[in-house]
């Protein structure tokens, strides 16, 4: 058998590799670090336990902690009664057959 194609309409396989170079996405990595380290710092400020000048009260805290006693005087508040009974149907008409 012979080749039904000429050299200028043969189907050509190509496979195309692009290398961008270097690495992507380096402000990304850079912006999640210090999202990162500003949690660790607030983590450590609001649980260190005073360790940063913070309130934590940790097992270990010196920020002194102790007793809150919160008292709260709520009114009395009286509802009224409602009724809730449906009113009667009105007379006349047929009746809605039962399912």
């Amino acid at each position: 058998m012979s080749d039904t194609y000429s050299r200028d309409t043969r189907p050509v396989d190509k496979t195309v590799v692009v290398n961008g170079g270097g690495s992507r996405g380096g402000s990304g990595w850079f912006l999640a670090g210090i999202l990162v380290v500003a949690l660790v710092i607030g983590a450590l400020y609001l649980f260190g336990g005073g360790l940063m000048g913070g309130s934590g009260s940790g097992a270990g805290s010196a920020a002194g902690g102790g007793d809150t006693n919160i008292t709260v005087d709520t009114p009395d508040i009286n509802i009224p009664d409602v009724n809730v009974e449906a009113p009667a149907a009105p007379s006349g008409g047929a009746a809605a057959p039962a399912n």
